[in-house]
C-alpha cells in the first residue's frame, strides 16, 4: 500500500517544465543608422527556427512559450514565465541588451552572458584575448575612423583582408575586402568608412582552407565538434576560398547556392585536426564562452598552421544540412534535436 502511495507520489511530482522561445523582429519600416539593408536580411532569418523549436520541445514533453522582441519594443518580455529562456536572439543591435536583462531575471537561458557575447561581437577585443591566451591569429592593425590613411596601417605583407571592427554575420566581407596593393587597400578603407561607420580591423589574409568549429559544453564535458570546412560546388567558388555575406545570405546567387560544408574537412592531418581542437575548447573558455560556439579559422596549407578569425557566441541554428553547425553536429553522431536539447538539459537536469 505504501509502495503504491509512493508511486502516485512520483508520477505526481514529474514536473513539465516550460520552455520559452525567445527571438527577435526587426519592422522592415525601422530605417536608423544602424539598420541597413544587410542588418534587415541577417536580422530577420529566425521564423523557420522558432517553429523547428516549437515542434521539437513539443515533441519532447515541454510546455512553449513564445516570446518575441523588436528593436524599440521588449514589452513582450514581461509575459516571461518559463523555467528556461532558449536565447534566439542574436541581432547585433539587441542580443547584448537582452543577455544584460536575462542575466538579471534569474531564469536560466541558453548561451553565452552579456560580457561574453559583447565580447564576440567586437572583433578587436576577440583578437587581443587570442592574443593574451596564445591562440594562433593573423597579424593585424586596428584602423580608426579618423587615423589618416598611409603605410603603417598595414599588418604586414599583402594580401590584406580589411573587415569592420564591430559587426557580425559577415557583413561587409566579401571578395572586395580583399587587397593585393597599397592602392586597393586605400580605396578599400575609404569605401567601408562610408558604408560602416566604425573603425576597422585589417589582417594578414590567410590563404588555404576556411574552417569552422562547434564546441559543444555539456555537465560532464565540453567537446570541440568534427571540424567544418567550407567547400564549392562546380564554379561557385568564389577566388579567395572565403564564407563572406554572398555565399552566408545572398539566396539568389551562385556563390549562395554552391557554398556548403563538410565535415570533418578532406586531407586534414590528425595531429593538426586534434591541436586546432583543443585550441578551439581553450578558445572557448578564454573568452568565456558558455553552452555553445562556433569559431571561424583559416588554416595554411602550406606551413600547416591554424589561424582564430573570430568567434560566434550564441551562433545561429540552421537545420540545413548545408550549415557548418548542422554538418559538424552529424559528423559527431548527433542530430540537431539532440544537440538543441543538450543545451536544454545543461541547466535544467
Amino acid at each position: 500500500m505504501h509502495n503504491m502511495k509512493s508511486k502516485k507520489h512520483s508520477k505526481r511530482a514529474k514536473k513539465i517544465f516550460t520552455i520559452a522561445i525567445l527571438y527577435h523582429y526587426v519592422p522592415k519600416e525601422i530605417k536608423d543608422e544602424y539598420f541597413s539593408e544587410e542588418h534587415a536580411l541577417v536580422d530577420n532569418q529566425t521564423d523557420d527556427i522558432v517553429k523547428y523549436m516549437k515542434t521539437l520541445f513539443q515533441k519532447r514533453g515541454y510546455k512553449v512559450q513564445i516570446i518575441k522582441v523588436k528593436p524599440d519594443d521588449l514589452s513582450e518580455l514581461k509575459n516571461l514565465k518559463a523555467d528556461f529562456v532558449f536565447n534566439l536572439v542574436d541581432s547585433k543591435k539587441m542580443e547584448v541588451e537582452i543577455a544584460k536583462i536575462l542575466g538579471r531575471l534569474h531564469i536560466p537561458y541558453s548561451g553565452s552572458s552579456f560580457k561574453a557575447i559583447q565580447i564576440s561581437n567586437n572583433k578587436l577585443k576577440t583578437k587581443k584575448l587570442f592574443e593574451k591566451n596564445a591562440l594562433p591569429t593573423p597579424k593585424y592593425t586596428i584602423i580608426r575612423l579618423h587615423d589618416r590613411i598611409s603605410r603603417k596601417l598595414l599588418p604586414g605583407k599583402f594580401p590584406i583582408i580589411v573587415k569592420p571592427a564591430f559587426e557580425h554575420c559577415s557583413i561587409g566581407i566579401t571578395n572586395k575586402s580583399i587587397a593585393t596593393t597599397y592602392e586597393q587597400f586605400k580605396k578599400i578603407i575609404q569605401r567601408m568608412r562610408i558604408d560602416h561607420k566604425q573603425a576597422l580591423l585589417a589582417e594578414e589574409f590567410i590563404a588555404g582552407k576556411e574552417l569552422q568549429v562547434t564546441v559543444l559544453e555539456t555537465p560532464t564535458k565540453t567537446y570541440a565538434l568534427p571540424i567544418a570546412e567550407i567547400a564549392f560546388r562546380s564554379k561557385g567558388k568564389n577566388k579567395w576560398n572565403i564564407y563572406g555575406f554572398d555565399e552566408k545570405w545572398t539566396k539568389n546567387t551562385a556563390a549562395y547556392q554552391s557554398c556548403h560544408f563538410i565535415a570533418p574537412p578532406k586531407e586534414l592531418k590528425e595531429i593538426i585536426d586534434t591541436g586546432i581542437r583543443k585550441d578551439s575548447i581553450r578558445a572557448f573558455y578564454a573568452l568565456g564562452l558558455r553552452d555553445y560556439a562556433r569559431f571561424d579559422l583559416r588554416f595554411n596549407t602550406k606551413n600547416n598552421m591554424w589561424y582564430f578569425l573570430e568567434a560566434n557566441a550564441n551562433a545561429g541554428f540552421d537545420p540545413d544540412p548545408r550549415d557548418a553547425m548542422t554538418a559538424s553536429i552529424k559528423a559527431h553522431g548527433m542530430t540537431l534535436d539532440d544537440f538543441v536539447v543538450q543545451i536544454v538539459r545543461n541547466s535544467l537536469h
